[in-house]
């Protein structure tokens, strides 16, 4: 959307009407007969009004696996400013990944090409859209008010979940339980699911959908989101708390004692309630996980699997682990993304925070109490950082991805020779980038992670400790290493010379 400085605006009417077509035409190639198809929105401003309307992204994807339709378009761009917008699209066989999108793309563009478009010409692009609109055929737009029916079976999981005797309608009697979503499309979990069970959402904040955002980042990651859902909670005196993003695909947790249960501790706590379900299955996560939560999984009799960052490779990993034999319940990026089997491997942060009211609710009836003492045996850093370092491209090397691989090649033959030290070593397993672990004094552990961003032209450098003041120390040998052995390539090193 215009109105930032320095930020066109890419996403026009013409260009979604080219990729929408594409999408249209790629359904029909795949199923030979015209296509039904759902499209919603998050909570974001925009000049048009979408069949659907308001919806989540896990809402667009259970239209599918649910209700029929052949696929779904989520126009959203979850976390990110007021300004932004995107499109996500998806099959019965999941969401689009980046293959299909550049088909998809690919044939926009020839398309647009074809029909003599100018995208970012306003007139141009008005003139076909309007024509196309004229052509459409009386009714081949539907209004559907569809979220109710997404809120009906999370009630549903939730009623025999519990299974209350007392009360088998409003199995949350006697619960308050406090949503912050942020102003993002999540509200309606508040309303719509736990009051009709019966909860007290006394305390809930930022329910109404509002695209500026104008209380805190709605992102479970972000400090803000996470301090605003706590101090909502504690001050409401509820026994639990959940944070939404904007379309609802990823959730954080909070008890009643004001614990931020995101990143790690989140993936904890779904780990313990999977494992209770299914014995013994596998889990898999992003590669930045702790090893606390990696000893919390085995103590639990699981298996923990470090995969990729990034949410569609976690979940892709446990897809195909699961056509393997290789039984996979949970597969949770520490952003809060999480997907579960027996929810058709969706990322859905709704579907997860029913999950964790089922099991608060089961832990009370059975005398068991908070859903925060499911975490007590897991061990926590003493200490946490991230470093992002930009890679620029220059004349002999414009390649950012090559340049970042050669740090990596680098850093690893300066670890294996003993350059760091022989408390440092490379991690057996590694899936991205070089994990490397560190033997501390008394037993303790720590790691470092250096590897490439997914897109960006950065190499992203994850550090933790189980001694404090550590940290410190491991980022000034790294930032030794860079001054030594990566002359002459273009990366942002300032960062690691920050306290």
């Amino acid at each position: 959307m215009a109105g930032v400085p320095y930020e066109p605006v890419t996403l026009t009417p013409g260009a979604a009407f080219f990729i929408g077509h594409a999408f249209a035409q790629t359904l029909f190639k795949k199923m030979n007969k015209a296509p039904r198809v759902a499209v919603g929105r998050d909570c974001r401003m925009r000049l048009q009004v979408d069949s659907f309307g308001l919806a989540t992204t896990p809402c667009m994807f259970y239209s599918i696996v649910k209700e029929g339709y052949e696929g779904s378009i989520m126009l959203t761009a979850s976390h990110m400013p007021w300004n932004s917008n995107g499109l996500k699209f998806f099959t019965a066989a999941g969401g689009f990944e980046k293959s299909d999108v550049a088909s998809m793309l690919q044939m926009a563009s020839e398309e647009c090409a074809a029909k003599g478009v100018m995208i970012g010409d306003t007139s141009s692009e008005n003139a076909h859209v309007l024509a196309s609109a004229l052509a459409q055929q009386p009714g081949g737009i539907q209004q559907v008010n569809f979220l109710p029916r997404y809120a009906d079976f999370l009630r549903e999981l939730i009623i025999k979940g519990v299974d209350s005797k007392e009360h088998p309608k409003q199995p949350l009697m006697g619960l308050k339980i406090v949503v912050d979503a942020g102003n993002g499309a999540g509200g309606f979990f508040a309303t719509e699911v736990l009051a009709p069970l019966g909860a007290d959402i006394t305390g809930s904040q930022f329910l109404d959908p509002d695209g500026s955002f104008p209380n805190h980042i709605p992102n479970p990651e972000h400090p803000s989101a996470m301090a605003a859902g706590a101090k909502a909670t504690t001050a409401a005196g509820a026994d639990l708390g959940i944070v939404f993003d904007t379309d609802v695909d990823r959730s954080a947790i909070v008890d009643r004692n004001g614990r931020e249960i995101n990143s790690n501790r989140f993936i904890a706590l779904m780990s313990a309630v999977i494992l209770r379900e299914h014995p013994g299955t596998t889990i898999v996560t992003d590669s930045v996980t702790s090893n606390g939560l990696a000893d919390f999984i085995a103590a639990l009799g699981g298996k923990h699997l470090r995969f990729k960052r990034g949410y569609k490779n976690v979940i892709g990993k446990g897809m195909e682990l699961n056509n393997q034999g290789v039984e996979t319940h949970l597969m949770m990026e520490t952003s809060g993304h999480g997907a579960l089997k027996e929810n058709y491997f969706l990322d859905d942060g709704a579907y997860l925070a029913v999950k964790v009211v089922i099991e608060l609710v089961r832990r009370r009836l059975s005398g068991q109490g908070d859903i925060g003492e499911l975490l007590d045996t897991l061990k926590e850093p003493a200490e946490a950082a991230e470093y992002r370092l930009r890679i620029t491209p220059t004349p002999e090397h414009p390649d950012f991805k090559e340049v970042g691989q050669m740090v990596l090649d680098r850093f690893h033959g300066w670890v294996q020779s003993g350059g760091a030290g022989p408390s440092w070593s490379v991690d057996p397993i590694n899936h991205e980038g070089w994990r490397i672990n560190v033997a501390e004094d008394e037993g303790r552990r720590g790691w470092l992670l250096l590897r490439q961003s997914l897109h960006d032209p950065l190499l992203v450098l994850n550090v933790e400790s189980e001694s404090s003041g550590r940290v410190r120390d491991y980022t000034k040998k790294v930032l030794e290493f860079m001054l030594q052995s990566c002359t002459g390539l273009a990366i942002d090193v300032a960062p690691l010379s920050k306290k």
